[in-house]
């Protein structure tokens, strides 16, 4: 991106943020809805352990939201 050798990057926003960290001159364009198509990420707790339930509230809280949501990660619906 640094060395100009793309015209376009499409790329989730998680990683478009990141991208314009290290490069603060590009510019992030939202695809208009009907031509996004989303990903949906879940959370699941695969052992019954009280350090991955606790993580999971942790992700799941408000501050742990705050950090997904400054990485480019929307809220989860409802």
């Amino acid at each position: 991106m640094e060395e100009e050798r793309a015209d376009l990057f499409l790329t989730y926003c998680t990683n478009a943020v990141l991208a314009a960290g290290e490069v603060p001159e590009l510019r992030i364009i939202d695809i208009p809805d009907a031509l996004n198509v989303g990903a949906t990420y879940g959370l699941l707790v695969l052992r019954d352990s009280e350090a991955a339930r606790s993580l999971a509230r942790f992700i799941l809280a408000p501050e742990g939201q705050a950090i997904l949501e400054r990485y480019g990660f929307a809220p989860p619906p409802g």
